[in-house]
C-alpha cells in the first residue's frame, strides 16, 4: 500500500492576497502542511510520498533546499477557476508510479492533527468498500435556518425555524482537513471525462463523513490569519 500525498498551493487569491505565503511564526503558512505530510510518512506503516504543486517561486526554493518533490503548475492549473482534480491528475501522471490512495491538502490550512489522518487511512483499510474519507464538523450555530441571502439594505423575511440549536436539523460542513481517497474510482472518474455535477464525486461514489470537534482554520481572510497565528503561537509556547 502506498499515498500520494498532494499538497497545493496557488499564489494570488480574492480572498487575502498571497495567503499560503503569508507568515506565522517566522514560517509561511505552507510550510506547515509541507511538514505535516512529510511527518506522515513517519506515523504509518506505508510509504507516503509528498509532491507540492504550484505556481511560487517562493515555494520552489522551499522545496529546493529542503529536497521535497516539487511540480511547477502550469498557467492554466494556477487560475483562481482551474478545477482541483485536474491539479491532482496533473500530479499523479508527472509523479508516476502506483499508489493505492491519494490524500489532498490545501497549502492554506496550517493547524493539522495526524491522528485524524490516520484514523481516515485505518477505516479505509478496514473497509473496503468506500472510496474515500471527507473529514467533517457540524456547523452548529452557523445553521442554515439562521441564514440569510445577503442584502445591506434591509433584513429578509424568513420563517422562523426554531431558537434553540438543539431544536434544528444539524447539517454538516467538510472543514478542509482531511481527503483521502483511493486511486482507482479518481481515475475511472477522470479519464471517463465525467463532470463533477455531484459534490465530491470525483473522490468516490460511497465517502465516510469523518465528523471531528477539532479546530481547523481555512486561511482565507485577515482574522483567519491572525486566529490561526494565535493558536499554533501558543502550541508553541506551550510545547
Amino acid at each position: 500500500m502506498s499515498i500520494l500525498s498532494v499538497v497545493t498551493i496557488r499564489e494570488g487569491s480574492k480572498g487575502l492576497k498571497n495567503k499560503c505565503l503569508r507568515k506565522i511564526g517566522g514560517k509561511a503558512v505552507f510550510e506547515y502542511t509541507i511538514e505535516y505530510s512529510i511527518d506522515l510518512n513517519h506515523r504509518i506503516e506505508e510509504e507516503v510520498f509528498t509532491v507540492v504543486t504550484s505556481d511560487s517561486e517562493s515555494v520552489r526554493k522551499y522545496c529546493s533546499q529542503n529536497n521535497i518533490y516539487f511540480l511547477k503548475r502550469s498557467p492554466w492549473l494556477a487560475s483562481d477557476v482551474a478545477r482541483i482534480e485536474d491539479v491532482i491528475y496533473d500530479a499523479y501522471r508527472k509523479v508516476g508510479g502506483d499508489f493505492d490512495y491519494i490524500s489532498l491538502l490545501y497549502g492554506n490550512s496550517p493547524i493539522r492533527y495526524p491522528e485524524e489522518f490516520l484514523k481516515a487511512y485505518r477505516f479505509l483499510q478496514k473497509n473496503k468498500g468506500y472510496d474515500g474519507v471527507l473529514s467533517m464538523q457540524n456547523v452548529g450555530k452557523f445553521n442554515p435556518a439562521w441564514m440569510f441571502e445577503l442584502n445591506e439594505d434591509v433584513l429578509p423575511v424568513k420563517k422562523s425555524k426554531g431558537y434553540r440549536r438543539q431544536d434544528l436539523k444539524q447539517f454538516m460542513i467538510h472543514d478542509g482537513h482531511t481527503i483521502l481517497f483511493k486511486t482507482k474510482h479518481f481515475l475511472e472518474f477522470i479519464e471517463s471525462n465525467s463532470k463533477q455535477t455531484i459534490m465530491y464525486r470525483v473522490f468516490g461514489k460511497k465517502i465516510k463523513p469523518m465528523l471531528n470537534d477539532r479546530l481547523v482554520i481555512d486561511i482565507d481572510t485577515e482574522k483567519d490569519l491572525k486566529v490561526a497565528e494565535a493558536v499554533l503561537m501558543r502550541e508553541k509556547e506551550c510545547r
